[in-house]
C-alpha cells in the first residue's frame, strides 16, 4: 500500500521542461523579431533620411538653374518668395524659397520631407546656399564711351546722373555722375554747340575725360562683355530699321514677341521687363521707337526723332542719336573695335547717364552663382 502511494505521487518533469523551453524559444523569437524590426526601421529611416536629403539638394540645384532673371529687378530686399513647391506621396514635399539679402546677393533654402514609407514620423532636411548675382561687365564709365571720333551738334550728351522719365530713385542705389564722354583724346570730340547753347553741349564730371578709361584694356572688358551678353540674350534679331513697343496679352506683358523690348513706364505691364537683345549687323531704331534694357549691336545703332532707350547700348560700330526726343538714357559704348567710327549726337538728340537705368539693365542681365569659399550647408 505504501510501495503504491508512494509511486503515484512520484511526478515528471518533462512538461516543465517542454513549457520552459517554449517559453524560451518564443523569448528568443521575441528577441530576434524585436532585432529585425529595429534594424528594418533603422535601415527605412537611414533611407528616408538619405532621400530627403537627395532631395533637396536636387530642389537647390533646381532652383539654381531655372533661376528667373525677372526676380533680379522684382525681389525687394527683405523679401522671401516660395521659388518651387512639389507635394509627392503622402507626407512627401519639396519647397525651395529665396531671401533677397542684399541688391547682389541671395539666400536660397530647400526643405524636404520623406514620408511616403509608412513611418511615423516623415524624415526632414533642409540646406541653404548662399549666392551671389554677377553682371556681365562693367561698361558705364560715362555718359559715351568710345574710342573713336565723336561730334555733338545742336544735341546733349550729359553724364549728370539723373533718373530717367518713368523710373522712381528709389527703385536703384545710389549713383554718383560721370563723365560726359571718354575718350582716348580730347581733341577727338568736336561740339559745334557747346560755348553758345546751354541746352546742348557736352556735360559731367568731368565733360570729357580722356585719363584712360578707354584703353586697349578696356577693349577686351567690352569684347567679353559683348560675348557674354550674346550667350544670355532673349531676343536675337537681324540688322534693319525697327520700331520696337511694349506689348501686352490680357494685361500681361508679352515678353514672346521679339519687338517687345520692355516699356519704362512704371504702370506698364511691361515695365520690368528688361530684355537683353542682340542685333547681328547695324539697326536704326525709327521714330516712336521705345525700349529698355540691353541693346547689343555687331554694327552701328541709330536712334531717330522720338525713339527712345532706356538701359545700356552697345555697338559694334557708331552710335547716332539725331532728330527731337531721340534719346538714349542710361549709358552708351560705341566702336570698342573701331576706333574710326565717328559718333554724332545731333538736332535735339541725347545721351543722358542714367545710373538707375543702367543698374536695373545691368541686373536683369545677371547670373546667379555660388559665393566664393563655403557657399552650401546643412541646417537640419
Amino acid at each position: 500500500m505504501t510501495r503504491s502511494h508512494h509511486a503515484r505521487a512520484r511526478g515528471g518533469f518533462a512538461l516543465p521542461a517542454a513549457i520552459f523551453s517554449l517559453v524560451l524559444l518564443s523569448a528568443l523569437v521575441a528577441g530576434a523579431l524585436f532585432v529585425s524590426t529595429e534594424e528594418l526601421r533603422s535601415g527605412r529611416g537611414d533611407g528616408a533620411d538619405q532621400r530627403a536629403l537627395a532631395a533637396a539638394e536636387w530642389a537647390l540645384d533646381r532652383a539654381i538653374l531655372a533661376w528667373d532673371p525677372q526676380r533680379n529687378i522684382t525681389q525687394p530686399i527683405g523679401r522671401t518668395d516660395t521659388l518651387m513647391a512639389i507635394a509627392g506621396a503622402p507626407n512627401d514635399a519639396v519647397v525651395v524659397t529665396a531671401t533677397r539679402v542684399q541688391r547682389a546677393a541671395v539666400w536660397l533654402t530647400a526643405t524636404a520631407t520623406r514620408g511616403g514609407d509608412g513611418r511615423g514620423i516623415p524624415a526632414r532636411h533642409t540646406v541653404g546656399a548662399s549666392l551671389r548675382l554677377v553682371a556681365a561687365g562693367d561698361l558705364a564709365r560715362a555718359a559715351l564711351t568710345t574710342p573713336g571720333p565723336v561730334l555733338v551738334d545742336g544735341g546733349i550728351i550729359d553724364g549728370r546722373d539723373v533718373t530717367p522719365v518713368g523710373y522712381s530713385a528709389a527703385m536703384c542705389a545710389e549713383t554718383d555722375s560721370v563723365a560726359g564722354i571718354a575718350v582716348p583724346d580730347a581733341s577727338r570730340v568736336t561740339c559745334a554747340t557747346c560755348a553758345t547753347s546751354a541746352n546742348s553741349g557736352v556735360f559731367g564730371t568731368p565733360p570729357i575725360d580722356s585719363s584712360g578709361f578707354v584703353d586697349p584694356a578696356f577693349s577686351v572688358l567690352v569684347a567679353e562683355t559683348i560675348a557674354a551678353l550674346v550667350r544670355r540674350s532673349q531676343i536675337d534679331l537681324p540688322g534693319g530699321t525697327l520700331i520696337p513697343r511694349p506689348a501686352a496679352v490680357n494685361a500681361v506683358c508679352d515678353v514672346a514677341d521679339p519687338l517687345n523690348w520692355g516699356d519704362p513706364r512704371a504702370s506698364s505691364a511691361c515695365a520690368n521687363w528688361f530684355p537683353v537683345i542682340h542685333v547681328r549687323g547695324s539697326v536704326v531704331l525709327a521714330a516712336g521707337a521705345v525700349g529698355q534694357g540691353i541693346l547689343v549691336a555687331d554694327g552701328s545703332v541709330r536712334l531717330e526723332g522720338t525713339a527712345r532707350f532706356v538701359g545700356v547700348v552697345i555697338a559694334g560700330a557708331d552710335i547716332t542719336v539725331t532728330g527731337p526726343g531721340a534719346e538714349i538714357a542710361g549709358a552708351a559704348v560705341a566702336g570698342a573695335t573701331n576706333s574710326a567710327a565717328l559718333s554724332t549726337v545731333t538736332g535735339g538728340g541725347a545721351i543722358r547717364f542714367g545710373g538707375c537705368a543702367v543698374q536695373r539693365a545691368s541686373m536683369t542681365a545677371a547670373r546667379l552663382v555660388r559665393t566664393p569659399s563655403r557657399w552650401w550647408i546643412e541646417l537640419r
